[in-house]
């Protein structure tokens, strides 16, 4: 339907074209705001916060013309317009602007309230119209493009969510919302691209180093840009909110939702079952094309604009810093000329060159200084250990599960099989012949003194008073023999 068609009023937009249309804009606003804070609103209160409108706009603009000198015409060309002019014949008041809107269609038509006194109603048509500009002349960019992205993730999540009320209707409050924030994400990427060539255009018109370094650091617009592509770009579960969405997509287009869809949708929009079915699978053949390629085709687009806006604002800054004068060139020829001269003349020129500039070292203390660490909290959780008593075959089990999970380093199996590498085809040796060189050694020497009186440890271990000093450790000279019948002898005597 044509939105003409479905106004059916040709004056709706005529208060646009007026010589006063910033005080009927203001005024419907007001009435508006009006009908939001009073359950009734008479026409007595209507006109009053009007009349009140109207002598503040006079008031400030009478300011405005004294400090222009109180020159005729001076509100005028101050940004104010005349208030006691007529427009349509009707000097411009309370009673004629309210007559106004009810021509245009903006107010209904006169309606006797409970106390005798008329009632002023805005129209639904008129409302939605005005919260319409009203957003759209105070939208932020901030946060806007991953507030779209993250509220159709939570759309589909809560849709696959057990016993979720989205499924009674699911054309309404799954796909529609979907394809209004996909609708609005289209405009967030296309108003991105747009605020970089105007950036960029403005970086051209800057003739001096001083403009530039003020639009760089006081612009906020420029901050909140670039702060909000590069959270969308590098944050990490941006991607992960898409991929889940295309998934998701995929199900909800072959699942028993889909036929419910199409029934809602031809149900409230008064379509045929085919027209109906039509419009849902567009719906979700724009979705799924945005998500998997135009969204990527715009984020790269996007990039390589902002990088183009880099290379320019380095190359402009510059040439302005450089007053037109190319340093490259420069450098490059007294360099050739200063290499064609004789050692001691090219040692003097660098020197005379050196004393030309000056270098000076800068340096600032971060907010990173000042920060203070914040300790993690437990969130309540208890991280007590729980006392248990354990019977003593569950004591038993444990211990030896412990032993098999935990193999000793420096076992009787170990330290034999050390002691056999070190004694060789020797039946004995002692411990000032061997080169101590490593801590794991030493500690293997160390437990041979301890299992020497165990009989499952196959050697004997005689301890003298005098020491050893190796690099490692100070440890008592020993003898070491192997444990058995016809070498015991041997290494007792």
């Amino acid at each position: 339907m044509n939105f003409f068609d479905y106004i059916k009023n040709e004056s709706f937009f005529k208060p646009f074209t007026f010589k006063y249309r910033r005080v009927y804009y203001d005024c419907i606003q007001i009435l508006i705001d009006k009908t939001k804070e009073l359950p009734v609103l008479y026409e007595s209160d209507a006109k009053d916060s009007i009349t009140l409108h109207l002598k503040n706009i006079e008031l400030q603009n009478d300011g405005e013309a004294g400090e222009a000198g109180n020159i005729p015409g001076a509100a005028q060309e101050a940004g104010g317009e005349p208030y006691t002019a007529q427009e349509n014949g009707g000097d411009l008041q309370a009673a004629s602007i309210i007559s106004l809107f009810r021509e245009c269609g903006w107010l209904l038509p006169r309606e006797i309230g409970r106390n005798g006194e008329y009632v002023v109603n805005v129209a639904i048509d008129c409302r939605r119209v005005m919260d319409f500009l009203r957003k759209m002349t105070e939208k932020s960019s901030e946060g806007m493009m991953s507030n779209r992205i993250f509220a159709m993730y939570d759309t589909i999540k809560s849709a696959f969510d057990e016993d979720s009320g989205r499924t009674e209707r699911p054309y309404t409050n799954i796909l529609v919302p979907l394809i209004d924030n996909e609708t609005e994400l289209k405009n967030e990427l296309t108003d991105l691209k747009e605020n970089i060539s105007t950036i960029m255009k403005a970086v051209i018109a800057f003739q001096d180093i001083n403009s530039f370094g003020q639009f760089i650091m006081k612009d906020e617009m420029l901050d909140r840009f670039f702060s909000e592509y590069f959270f969308v770009k590098n944050n990490g579960l941006i991607p992960t909110q898409i991929s889940f969405i295309r998934n998701k997509l995929r199900v909800l287009r072959q699942g028993a939702l889909f036929e419910k869809m199409v029934e809602e949708c031809a149900e409230n929009l008064q379509l045929a079952e085919d027209e109906a079915r039509q419009r849902v699978e567009r719906y979700f053949a724009e979705l799924q094309y945005f998500l998997s390629v135009e969204y990527e085709d715009n984020m790269g687009l996007i990039d390589n604009r902002i990088n183009n806006y880099y290379n320019l604002a380095n190359t402009r800054i510059m040439l302005m810093a450089s007053n037109g004068v190319r340093l490259e060139a420069v450098l490059n020829g007294f360099l050739n000329a200063v290499s064609k001269l004789p050692e001691e003349e090219q040692e003097s020129a660098m020197e005379k060159a050196g004393k030309c500039s000056r270098i000076v070292s800068q340096k600032y203390v971060g907010c990173k200084s000042f920060e203070k660490m914040k300790r993690l909290k437990n969130e309540g959780e208890n991280i007590g250990l729980a006392a248990v008593e354990l019977s003593e075959e569950e004591k038993r089990a444990k211990t030896e599960e412990l032993f098999r999970s935990a193999p000793n380093r420096y076992s009787v199996e170990r330290v034999a099989k050390f002691l056999e590498a070190q004694l060789g085809s020797d039946h004995e040796f002692k411990l000032k012949e061997r080169e101590v060189q490593t801590k794991e050694e030493a500690i293997m020497y160390a437990a041979a003194m301890l299992y020497a009186r165990n009989i499952e440890f196959p050697y004997e271990i005689e301890i003298f008073e005098e020491m050893v000093k190796t690099d490692v450790a100070d440890i008592n000279n020993m003898k070491i023999c192997k444990h058995s019948e016809p070498h015991r002898n041997s290494c007792e005597n």
